[in-house]
């Protein structure tokens, strides 16, 4: 389950930068998260969940864009993958070659895991007058 140490990283990476910011809560995360990764949304859900609760982050919104793989050839073509979808294992497999010519083709995107936004709360510190 690399879900649940990815999310580990990510929930420590988003409560350090919630203390630089002086941050009393984080409310809303925003991933990025490439379908080449193979990450599960529902694993990632269940971790952020559990490693969230007791902290700064407990009941932050989770939002979670997929992001679509798109391949890159020396033929030309530059777009979507397509996929082999095998009945028995109820998944798709991405096919990484070139749906025009047949080459071995360069990732261009789908393969990522970011953080994108980070909302927090920030109580006002009243000021001295």
């Amino acid at each position: 389950m690399h879900e649940f140490s990815t999310m580990s990283g990510i929930v420590n990476a988003v409560k350090e930068e919630g203390r630089r910011h002086g941050a009393d809560a984080i409310t809303k995360v925003v991933l990025e998260i490439g379908e080449l990764t193979f990450l599960g949304e529902e694993q990632l859900r269940f971790a952020f969940d559990v490693l969230t609760r007791d902290t700064e982050m407990e009941g932050a919104e989770l939002v979670i864009e997929k992001v679509e793989p798109k391949v890159r050839c020396i033929c030309g073509y530059e777009g979507a993958v397509e996929y082999d979808e095998k009945e028995e294992f109820h998944i798709q497999f991405p096919i990484l070659r070139c749906p025009v010519c047949g080459s071995d083709v360069e990732i261009t995107s789908g393969r990522e895991c970011l953080i994108k936004n980070i909302e927090i709360e920030v109580e006002d510190v009243p000021s001295q007058g």
